[in-house]
Formats: structure tokens, sequence, C-alpha cells
């Protein structure tokens, strides 16, 4: 005989099974909505603020205009990290999940609004950074017409208003309601109104307009773009390498190209590079989250809402987008090295980052000092008296240069 609760233990494991699988979910969303997104939040404002710092330094006035558009898209990001912090990670923070009752829902309808805003400037500033790059590699007769100061930084306040006005719809579809059940205590709601759930409207501004002017038309724009400079990256790399063969005819040609405008060309060729990196990061950032999006317009919103699985991959979607916002900087940083030098400069000016500096520049020259040979002794008090080894070596060549004129004028004592 069997017990008659075995037949039941297939089920029971079924559930124990989906209970521990929708309890992982919630606890990884716990943590990427809460403790991951405060971090690279925090981390990402204080980098993007660092950065635009460098990028609007008065030394920088000659530098290119792509400034503008890296600067636009600095501060864009910059603004949707603060709103991703508002709606999804402070409650998650302090009540444990996302609040759809109480005081703080306030909030919602303007930071659900500036969030969606911001998400919008950051795809459009980057489909014109793109745009931008691409004519300069593949089109620099049209480039030069079209890529001046000027235009540039008319073209990134029109399409930051653009951007706007592109989402002020965004603000009337939710809205806070007072939930009263006694007429002494009443409860402040989010709600969604009557203009969401208009079949229309929906049709309208959420699936065709926001597939070709947000998600998948820009996304694959981007993705077509990228690949078409990537080409070209690629043909120039190896039409420099061409050119450098090593050959004794042509070592004389390849010494006499390392003048200012071979270095030049090093310089921007090394920027296109930064500059695809970050838009190639931004994509790869914005494909999940246009791959949900249509999933959600062709499953139905109310059946796509209610898995869990899906809400799983909303929140990484997000975190990805938060992600990509808050790690620009290190992009600018390993491939800027006129970015580095700028940033040296600015920790330097403030008196902390001065210490900090000057403590890492004095173990540096004890452990040269302490491991070297002794006949190196003589460098190394040479470097502190005057201040760099460089300095030291320039002071001994004026003195080299003083004696021996000297000595000629000792010798012909005509000359005096």
């Amino acid at each position: 005989m069997v017990p008659s609760d075995a037949a039941s233990s297939p089920t029971t494991f079924i559930d124990v099974l989906f209970s521990w699988s929708l309890s992982f979910i919630q606890m990884l969303s716990h943590l990427l909505n809460g403790y991951f997104t405060a971090f690279f939040v925090f981390t990402g404002i204080i980098l993007n603020l660092l950065s635009v710092s460098i990028f609007l330094r008065k030394e920088r006035a000659g530098t290119p205009a792509i400034q503008y558009y890296l600067v636009t898209l600095t501060l864009w990001q910059t603004a949707l990290l603060a709103n991703a912090f508002l709606l999804y990670s402070f409650p998650n923070l302090w009540w444990g999940h996302l609040v759809s009752q109480g005081t703080y829902v306030y909030l919602y309808p303007y930071v659900y609004t500036f969030a969606n805003t911001t998400h919008t400037g950051s795809v459009w500033i980057v489909l014109t950074l793109t745009i931008d790059r691409y004519l300069a590699l593949c089109q620099p007769l049209k480039h030069r017409a079209i890529g001046k100061k000027r235009r540039v930084r008319r073209l990134m306040i029109v399409v930051s208003i653009m951007a706007v006005m592109f989402s002020i719809p965004r603000f009337f579809e939710v809205h806070v309601v007072l939930i009263c059940e006694r007429p002494t205590s009443c409860v402040a709601a989010i709600d969604r109104t009557e203009l969401f759930d208009n079949r229309l409207y929906w049709t309208i501004y959420h699936v065709i307009l926001a597939m070709i002017f947000v998600t998948l038309l820009p996304c694959l724009i981007l993705f077509a773009l990228t690949l078409r400079i990537s080409i070209a990256l690629r043909s120039a790399i190896a039409k420099r390498k061409s050119l450098c063969a090593p050959n004794s005819d042509i070592d004389t040609r390849c010494k006499s190209m390392k003048s200012s405008r071979y270095n030049s060309s090093r310089k921007d060729h090394k920027s296109n590079i930064m500059l695809v990196l970050v838009i190639a990061k931004f994509l790869v950032s914005d494909i999940l989250p246009t791959v949900i999006d249509v999933l959600e317009h062709l499953v139905g919103q109310s059946a796509f809402m209610r898995s869990p699985l899906a809400s799983l991959f909303v929140d990484i979607s997000n975190f990805l987008i938060v992600l990509n916002c808050s790690s620009n900087f290190w992009v600018f940083f390993v491939w800027g090295k006129r970015f580095r030098r700028s940033c040296r400069k600015c920790i330097k000016s403030t008196q902390l980052g001065a210490c900090i500096y000057d403590m890492a520049q004095w173990n540096n020259d004890s452990e040269v000092s302490l491991c070297a040979p002794s006949s190196f002794t003589t460098v190394n008090v040479t470097t502190k008296a005057y201040g760099s080894t460089e300095r030291s070596f320039r002071y001994k060549r004026n003195m080299e240069i003083i004696v021996s004129r000297t000595d000629e004028t000792s010798l012909n004592p005509s000359r005096t």
C-alpha cells in the first residue's frame, strides 16, 4: 500500500521549489534595487561631476566640440542616477520594498516623469554623438560643415528641450489619490490616470512613438553606426600599420611621420576609440530594456507585470542602465591621456588630494632610495634638491655649458 500523502508529494515539492525561487527573486531584486543601485548611484554622481568639472576647465578651452556631447551626456546621466535612487533604491533601503502608499508617493509623479525624461535625453545624446562620429570618420567633408562648436552647442540645447517635451505626457499618466477607510484616516496612494488606460494613447505614444524615438529604432541605428565606425577604425589601423611596415626604405619615412600632425592623428584615433566604447557600452545596457519593452507590448502589460521573472528582468535592465551611467568616468580615465592629466591637476588642487599625492610621491622616493644601488644615491639626493630628475639633469647640462664656455674664454681672451 502506498501512503495517501505520497501522491501529493510531487505537488508539495513543486510548491516548495516555486516558493523558494520566488523568495530568491525577491531577495535578488531587493539587492539590485537597494544596495547595488545605491552604491553605483553615489559613486557615479561623484565621478560624473568630477568629469564635468574636468571637461569645463579653462585649460581645456581649445579642445574639440566633442566635449559638448560628453558634458551634456554626463549631466543627463547624472540626473538619471538621482531619479533612479529616488524611484527604486531609497524605498528599498528605507522600507524594504517599493512603496505605493504613504507620504513618499507625492514624489512619484515627478520622479517618474524625470526618470523617463533623462533616459530619453541620454538615448538622443548618444545617438547624435554616434552620428557625429560616423560623419567625422566616414564623411569628413560634411562633418566640417556641421561639426563646429557653436552648432554643436545649439544642437545639444535643442535635443535636451525636445527630450523634455517628448516626456511631458508621462507626468499625466500617474497621480496621487487619497484612500479613506474612515472619515478621519486617509492614506495617500499612487494610481494610474485615465490617460494611461486609454488604448489609443497607449498605442500611439507607448508603442509607436516610443519604439521609433526611444527604444527599438535608436537601438538599431546605434548598432549599425557603431559597426560602421568600428570597421572604419579598423581600416585606419591597418592603413597606419602598412605605412609603418618594418622595411628599411620605409623606416625613414616612419621617423619623419612622428611629427605634430602624426601625433595629433594618433590622439584623434584614441579619442574615437574612447567614444566608440562609450557608445557600445550604452548600446549593451540598452538592449535588454528594449527587448523587455517589446515583450511587454506583445504579451500585454497586465500579464507581463504579474510574472515574477519578468519583474526580475525589469530590475536587471534598470540596474544595467544605472551601471552604464556610472562608469563613463573610467572609460575617459583609461583612454584619455589629457583627461588623466587634468584629473590629476584637479585632485592636486584640493588640500586633501595634494596631501595624498605628496604622500604617494614620498613613498615612491623612499622605495627608490632604499632599494636602489649606492651609485644612484646622488641622483636621488639631486632629485630631492631640485624637485625632479629631469630638472636635475637639466641643471647639470646647464652647468656643463657654463663651464665649457668659461674654459673657452680663458683660452681665448680676445673673446671677452
